[in-house]
């Protein structure tokens, strides 16, 4: 048994001798696990063989471990890097089955519980990186799970809840609930059990030490002593109602003696104004930092940015302390932001929990089992006002601490409302989140079924794919395609609003539904054409007819052939002789039957019934039919056919429309506006309304239009009238021209007289026309 053990570890030595450098590839190192386990198998009993490898990887990773106090002396030590590749090692050959699976998890126990904190660390990222393979096939409350959950809680005992270990408890609580599921009976608390009981000042068995007392010089006179006698007393008045508040936070269920609540609420007075005050200290030293700048030195206007190192440090690292109870470090502890931002932390979830306990709240959770809600508390309406106000006044003074007060404040609020969900959740019992897969029940063959939801869906992924119907709107909707239609084109168009201020407007309105009325006839009527055809069709196929619209398999035959063809027409002298009771002739080209009388007709000629599928000649004579051979006795000819008068084809019938509701209601805008516009137009254009007959506002709107223009025009000649009066009357105004000298005055005398001549023959004419009997007298 010791060779094989050698030969094992003879084979991983060699292994970690051949490691590749890191980091190393997963395939590679399965690779060499590979090779080797293959190696080994042939060489070791199969019986044992699992045991011996657990054997030889264990001594190799406590060798290692051993060493951990010489290898962190040194400055670059690579102990770390060898640790891992050994548990990556271990891991590697519990997935090839070299190993039993729960083995990791006991190598792993063993080794948190022999490493230092500093050590553990590491060791938990190692876990935190390998965390799938790990938890792979896991299944909680069993096996490698029980292993998993003890280890850690063992590490979580070790560690510190204050300090600097808290962010690492942090990490191993986050990775227990991504590993297990939120219903693991071992993190829930189905009992409803609080944490230990406050044991500081404020309890029953607290006894404070006499070293902690203040004590006062009583050599001093009588009212400095009174005054810090009153000063002390004030003082431990507010110590003792200060960390009594730690014991409700520790126990709520104290809150069920009638006393506690009225306790609490006085001690809640006293600290907030105290913890505001502090506050308000702090934000004003904070602010007189820039009127400490020495004599002589000039302030810049323009700030300078200042690395924001304070809220960098408060963002990233944050100490979890465990503050101390002595009254000489109360003032010192109020004064820190941390240690005042706790408390206020510590009284919003009690508040927050107090909220649970009101006649409503009560109601939701009475038949509740978990024991955490059930203690005899109501929380009364007077007493949920102070519980809502105080919550109210502590955030504002979350928000007023430094640095970054709003962040933690919001951060904070997030985490109440959060808790709240926890809580209902914790209080119905933790039900399991996971839900079953959709499925339906169908009825196949008279049989229920069970169907998924990938065949109760098929159907409607099938429609899915199928290309979709033509969007019926041009230009993309219905509204956007009506206003392109109307004339819309760009939205400078639209910037104008509509103005009632004139008949035009009105009219432009009116026009404007009317537009609309007639695009919608319009659809109407190409929907019910369409709706006509595809009946048309549809009867078509059923009775075997052509569809209106498509070509006639035949044009000249009928569906159904008559039984008689009308006979052809006859000559004026067969019809002559028909009309004088002549004998009938077959044809106008052959003679009379023989044998017949004025009084009997010839028999008629067999009936023809016309070839199908050829189309009638108009212009070709009528071919005679011989007829057959005469019967040895004559018979009366009957009657001949009447000839069928051309039937016309009938028009199709017109559509009528079915009422429309929004035609309804284009024909209702458009009486409001002819409305508005004859009532717009009743003061200044009454005397047009005998004119238009029952409100026609386009025919008001021509009248308006009329008589515009003709007082248009009737101004204008005015205006020319006026204008040529005004030429008038300055031409009448002007001064005579000064008279001629000399000659000049003699032209102008003798012209003025052959004028005055002129003048008076062209007087004298009609006196001579009338005159002339009277010269004649003479």
């Amino acid at each position: 048994m010791n060779g094989s053990i050698e030969t094992l570890q003879n084979g991983l030595t060699s292994l970690l001798a051949n490691l590749p450098p890191r980091p190393i590839q997963k395939d590679t190192l399965d690779a060499l696990v590979t090779q080797i386990c293959e190696e080994s198998s042939t060489k070791t009993n199969q019986d044992t063989w699992k045991n011996k490898w657990e054997y030889v990887l264990r001594n190799e990773a406590f060798n290692l471990a051993s060493t951990e106090g010489k290898a962190l002396e040194q400055r670059e030590t690579k102990y770390y890097e060898h640790l891992s590749d050994r548990l990556d090692l271990i891991l590697s050959f519990t997935e090839h089955d070299a190993c039993d699976q729960i083995f990791p998890f006991n190598t792993l126990q063993d080794l948190l519980e022999t490493q230092t904190i500093a050590s553990c660390s590491h060791i938990f990222s190692w876990i935190e990186l390998r965390a799938d393979r790990l938890t792979s096939d896991m299944i909680p409350q069993k096996g490698k799970a029980l292993v998993l959950l003890r280890t850690l809680n063992d590490l979580l005992r070790r560690l510190s809840k204050m300090g600097a270990t808290t962010v690492f408890c942090g990490r191993i609580l986050t990775f227990l609930s991504r590993v297990f599921p939120l219903g693991e009976r071992s993190g829930v608390n189905l009992r409803g059990e609080y944490g230990p009981v406050w044991e500081g000042p404020g309890s029953k068995g607290y006894v404070q030490r006499d070293e902690n007392r203040m004590e006062v010089d009583e050599t001093k006179g009588d009212e400095a002593t009174k005054d810090a006698a009153q000063n002390l007393k004030e003082k431990e008045d507010f110590y003792s109602a200060f960390w009594s508040l730690q014991l409700p936070f520790s126990r709520p269920s104290l809150f069920a003696d009638v006393q506690t609540f009225s306790s609490f609420k006085d001690a809640v007075t006293k600290v907030l104004p105290v913890i505001k005050e502090a506050t308000a200290k702090e934000r004003s030293l904070m602010g007189n930092k820039s009127h400490h700048a020495p004599a002589g030195t000039s302030i810049p206007l323009k700030r300078k940015r200042e690395p924001a190192t304070t809220e960098s440090l408060g963002n990233s690292e944050y100490y979890f302390a465990k503050y101390l109870t002595s009254p000489e470090l109360l003032d010192l502890e109020i004064a820190d932001t941390h240690f005042r931002r706790q408390f206020l932390f510590q009284l919003l979830i009690l508040l927050n929990h107090l909220l649970n306990f009101t006649k409503a709240a009560k109601a939701a959770w009475s038949t509740s089992r978990n024991r955490s809600l059930q203690f005899d508390f109501t929380l009364e309406a007077t007493d949920l006002q102070w519980v809502q106000e105080t919550i109210t006044r502590a955030v504002e003074e979350l928000r007023q601490t430094s640095p970054n007060g709003r962040a933690f404040a919001e951060a904070v609020q997030v985490m109440l409302e959060r808790e709240k969900n926890w809580v209902r959740w914790k209080n119905e019992l933790c039900p399991p989140f996971d839900r079953e897969p959709w499925s339906e029940e169908i009825e196949v063959d008279g049989k229920k079924k069970k169907t998924g939801l990938e065949e109760a869906t098929e159907g409607v992924r099938k429609k899915m794919r199928m290309d979709p119907e033509d969007w019926p709107h041009r230009y993309g909707s219905a509204a956007l395609t009506e206003i392109w239609e109307m004339g819309y084109r760009d939205l400078r168009d639209l910037e104008h609003p509509f103005q009632p201020g004139d008949v035009k407007d009105f009219v432009r309105k009116v026009k404007q539904e009317d537009a609309r009325i007639d695009m919608r006839k319009k659809q109407l009527t190409q929907r019910a054409e369409r709706m006509a055809q595809a009946r048309a069709k549809a009867a078509a196929l059923t009775e075997g007819t052509p569809a209106p619209g498509l070509p006639a398999a035949s044009s000249t035959s009928p569906p159904n052939p008559p039984a008689a063809v009308a006979a052809p027409a006859l000559s004026p002298e067969a019809q002559r002789q028909n009309a004088s009771g002549g004998p009938a002739l077959l044809h106008p080209s052959l003679p009379a039957k023989p044998g017949s009388g004025p009084g009997e007709s010839a028999a008629p000629s067999p009936a023809r019934v016309s070839t199908p599928n050829l189309p009638p000649v108009a212009a070709a004579p009528a071919v005679p039919t011989p007829a057959p051979a005469p019967a040895p006795a004559p018979t009366p000819a009957p009657a001949p056919t009447p000839v069928p008068a051309a039937v016309p084809t009938p028009e199709p019938a017109p559509i009528v429309l079915p009422p429309d509701d929004l035609i309804r209601k284009y024909e209702e805008n458009k009486q409001r506006w002819s409305w508005l516009a004859l009532r717009t137009a009743r003061d200044q254009y009454l005397q047009h309304f005998g004119r238009i007959g029952a409100g026609d506002i386009v025919l008001l709107a021509q009248e308006i239009e009329r008589e515009r223009v003709e007082r248009e025009k009737a101004a204008a000649e005015r205006e020319k009238e006026a204008a040529a009066g005004a030429a008038l009357a300055q031409t009448s105004a002007s001064p005579a021209p000064p008279p001629a000298s000399g000659g000049e005055e003699e032209e102008a005398a003798g012209a003025g007289g052959e004028e005055a001549g002129k003048a008076g023959m062209q007087t004298a004419e009609p006196k001579d026309a009338g005159g002339d009997v009277k010269m004649e007298d003479r």
